[in-house]
């Protein structure tokens, strides 16, 4: 705990959490204007809907905004070359820790919010019956980890570069990767493609009468294990991050 308080005063005045708000205020603006003026139809399956475009937002965004906040959580050290003389007065197991905690507590405070903004524009726009808590609950905790598996890859990169440059750069790729996931297939086994592959609500695009029909996912044996491989780079990562941060020297 000691340690986590530490790491939170070395960035109090960093502003990690403004600029965290306005990004996720980008996605604020995004959710308003796709689901502006909802039709009858939209009405009818709106809590469906949320579930099947939430993914694919995230996909585009979060690879961003994991890089962005593990970034300012890690150029701290590197700018005071200070890697050594923490380890001095906390092992480097806790010091990792703390600074996967202190980023998983932002990303959860962020998922959280989006969550309770999808609730909020259910409710004004009126959509017909009341969100399905169970599955809404899931896809709350499936996007908790891709976002978590995101973020300890880009802390370990942040870690490993002095210039941030490089782990941005990371990110901003992996964007543009989810957009392109968009066109493929559904599921994959990166880590940026957690978002698609956890997906729980599909769409199905009549071109005759042009009208858009959402219905829960069956999962097939192979997206299952790609749902798995959210899990299986969260660990990974992780044990990589506190090997690399044991072993750094400055």
């Amino acid at each position: 705990m000691i340690t986590l308080q530490m790491e939170f005063k070395k960035i109090r005045r960093k502003k990690i959490g403004l600029t965290m708000f306005a990004l996720l205020g980008i996605q604020f603006a995004w959710l308003l204007w796709s689901t502006n003026n909802p039709n009858e139809q939209e009405l009818l399956q709106g809590w469906l809907g949320h579930l099947q475009s939430q993914p694919l937002i995230c996909a585009i965004m979060m690879p961003t905004i994991m890089s962005v906040l593990a970034s300012r959580l890690a150029d701290i050290e590197h700018k005071g070359n200070t890697y050594k003389q923490l380890k001095t007065l906390k092992t480097a197991g806790a010091l990792y820790r703390a600074k996967v905690l202190c980023g998983f507590l932002f990303l959860f405070l962020m998922t959280a919010a989006n969550f309770l903004f999808l609730l909020l524009l259910g409710y004004k726009y009126g959509y017909v019956g009341n969100p399905d808590p169970k599955a809404y609950l899931a896809a709350f905790i499936l996007q908790i980890a891709c976002c978590l598996s995101l973020y300890l890859l880009q802390l370990d990169l942040s870690m490993l570069f002095f210039n941030q440059m490089i782990p941005l750069v990371v990110g901003l790729c992996g964007s543009m990767l989810g957009v392109i996931l968009m066109y493929l297939k559904t599921y994959s086994f990166l880590p940026w493609g957690g978002f698609l592959s956890s997906a729980l609500v599909m769409m199905d695009w009549n071109p005759d009468t042009r009208v858009i029909t959402y219905y829960y996912r069956d999962y097939t044996p192979i997206e299952l294990f790609a749902v798995a491989m959210i899990f299986v780079w969260i660990v990974f990562f992780y044990t990589a991050g506190k090997i690399l941060f044991t072993r750094k020297e400055s």
